[in-house]
This record gives C-alpha cells, sequence and structure tokens, in this order.
C-alpha cells in the first residue's frame, strides 16, 4: 500500500524521480546485475524504476491501464527516454551546481499533502512519506530551473527581432477579408429530407430574385433565421477559418457583389452575397515589434532546449538491457 500512495503522488507530480537507487557501476558488472535496466554514463538505472514508471505511465494514459498491443513497444520506448533523460539531466544539474529553491520545494510538498492528507495511510504514515517525497520534490526543483536557465533568451536587439520580422512576414500579415452577407434558411440537422429539399428549392427561388435585382437586405430580413438577418444579412468581415469549410470554398471564388447558390449546411441552407473583399496587409514593424520579439524569444526558447537536450543524448555513453528499447530521440 505504501508503494501503491507513493505511485499515485508520482504520477501526481508527473516528476521524473524516484528517489534513486542509483549508483556508479562498471560496465563488466552490466551483464551480472538482473536487476540493471540501463547505464547511462556510468550511473545505473534500476529495473524497478523502470517498472514503476511504466505502470504508473500507463495508468495516466491508458483506460484501465491496458496499453493497446501496437502501442506497447512505442510506450515502453517514450519510457525508457524519459528516465534516460532524467539521468542526463541529473549529471547537468551536478555540473551547474544548481540548488533546488526551497520556497519552491515547500508549496509543492503542501500541495501533495493537500491531496492525500485525507487517506489514512497517509495520516498514518505521514512523516515518513514526505521524507521519501522530498528528494523527488527537490529534484524537481532543480530540473525546473536548469530547463529555465538553459531556455532563458534575455539579450534580444532590434535588429534580431527585424530580422526575425523579416523572415517570417506570414506572421504578421493580417489576412483577407471578406465583408459577407447571409440568409439562412434553417433547418434541423436531423430533418427528413423532405424538409431539405423544400428549403433548397425556397433557396433557388430566392437567388433566382437577387440575380434579377433584389433586394438582399429586405429578403434576409424576410426569410433568414440567422441572427445576422436583423442587420439585413450582414455578417461584417470574416477572414478563413471563421466559417464552414463548406462556405468557405464558394466564397473564395466569388467576386465582389455576386450571390451564392444554394449551399448545405448544418443548421440549413445558406445564401451568401459578398459585399467587400480586403486584400491581406503586411503589418508595418512599429505595430507588430513587442508581438515580433515575444515570437522570437518563444521559438529561440525552444530551439535552446531541443538542441541542449540533443546533444546531451547524443554524447551520452547509454547501455541498455533490452536494445529494442534505445531511442534516444532528438
Amino acid at each position: 500500500m505504501r508503494l501503491m500512495v507513493l505511485s499515485l503522488v508520482l504520477g501526481l507530480m508527473a516528476v521524473p524521480a524516484l528517489a534513486e537507487q542509483q549508483k556508479t557501476l562498471e560496465r563488466s558488472q552490466l551483464a551480472l546485475a538482473a536487476d540493471v535496466f540501463a547505464v547511462v554514463d556510468g550511473n545505473v538505472i534500476s529495473q524497478q524504476t523502470f517498472d514503476t514508471f511504466l505502470h504508473v505511465g500507463k495508468r495516466q494514459r491508458f483506460y484501465h491501464g491496458d496499453i493497446p498491443e501496437a502501442e506497447e513497444v512505442a510506450f515502453r520506448k517514450e519510457v525508457a527516454q524519459r528516465l534516460i533523460d532524467q539521468a542526463l539531466k541529473r549529471a547537468a544539474v551536478r555540473e551547474r551546481e544548481i540548488a533546488a529553491e526551497p520556497a519552491q520545494v515547500k508549496v509543492q510538498l503542501a500541495a501533495i499533502e493537500a491531496r492525500y492528507e485525507s487517506r489514512p495511510h497517509w495520516r498514518a504514515q505521514r512523516e515518513g512519506f514526505l521524507a521519501e517525497l522530498l528528494p523527488q520534490v527537490e529534484e524537481q526543483s532543480q530540473f525546473e530551473q536548469l530547463e529555465a536557465q538553459v531556455r532563458d533568451v534575455t539579450e534580444v536587439s532590434e535588429a534580431v527581432v527585424m530580422a526575425y520580422y523579416q523572415a517570417n512576414p506570414e506572421q504578421f500579415t493580417t489576412p483577407e477579408r471578406l465583408r459577407v452577407s447571409l440568409i439562412l434558411l434553417g433547418v434541423e440537422p436531423w430533418a427528413q429530407a423532405a424538409q431539405w429539399q423544400a428549403a433548397m428549392d425556397e433557396a433557388e427561388r430566392l437567388i433566382k430574385r437577387l440575380r434579377q435585382g433584389g433586394d438582399f437586405v429586405a429578403m434576409a430580413r424576410l426569410h433568414s433565421s440567422d441572427g445576422s438577418g436583423l442587420k439585413g444579412g450582414d455578417l461584417g468581415y470574416v477572414h478563413k477559418g471563421m466559417l464552414a469549410e463548406e462556405a468557405q470554398q464558394v466564397l473564395d471564388k466569388m467576386l465582389v457583389g455576386e450571390v451564392s447558390s444554394a449551399i448545405r449546411l448544418l443548421k440549413g441552407v445558406a445564401i451568401f452575397r459578398v459585399d467587400e473583399r480586403v486584400s491581406p496587409v503586411l503589418n508595418p514593424f512599429e505595430r507588430v515589434a513587442p508581438r515580433a520579439r515575444d515570437l522570437y524569444v518563444r521559438e529561440q526558447s525552444e530551439k535552446n532546449w531541443r538542441e541542449f537536450m540533443s546533444e546531451m543524448r547524443s554524447s551520452a555513453d547509454v547501455q541498455l538491457r533490452d536494445p529494442l528499447l534505445l531511442p534516444i530521440s532528438d
């Protein structure tokens, strides 16, 4: 039961760390150690650690903890990679002499206790649980500080931001907008085919009148079930992604002033008119500079961390009992 509660807490924390039975081991001993899962740069990951993380991971991700057969190997590789990465991060923490942040550790332990304090087994063995959890929480604090250090992007000149802006114009371009009007002849999605056909027939009659010079605004107010009908069908300015794909495909091909054919949508049959088409516009740098800087920092932060982990993985000496689980992916 003690192991079960600790496993649940481990899952809650989503923290990579059993207070490790990790020791330095000579390579020649690996073949003799039945309880060894892997050795990473001379540091042992025990089979028990792998089994515990595999068990917790199954419970977190899969219904009833049962892994579909087709996903079994991939999931075991994922768990193996996570444990290998932890070992690599431990080494980086030691090299950088990163200490746990006391306030952060205190808050995390308090959060764990608040969640489990009502459980009898927690109350009975509280001190023991906290003693076992403390090194895990401290290590997580160290890992978070390591990641923050690696990701840190503080010195960003305006020239760098300008270069990013110029290299990624699509990020700072206001997309094409259409001003569109709508007449929607409402039909419930589950309605009978006869009701849908009646709406299509009515739409065709309205389209014929509109193309002969009929008043779209007046017809929208009279016939449309959409809220825009109160405004004569005016939907305002829209851009791609705001309307159903079926409607967007038709609108993309229409000219200003043109009335569409009848389009069946989820809630009825629609008639559109394009009232205005506004071309895409690249916003001036001065207007988007703060956003450009934020995007650059975010991308550079991700790049820093990705390259840091990739370099550690590529230079690590990793031995696994089961070589099929050796992913070491970037």
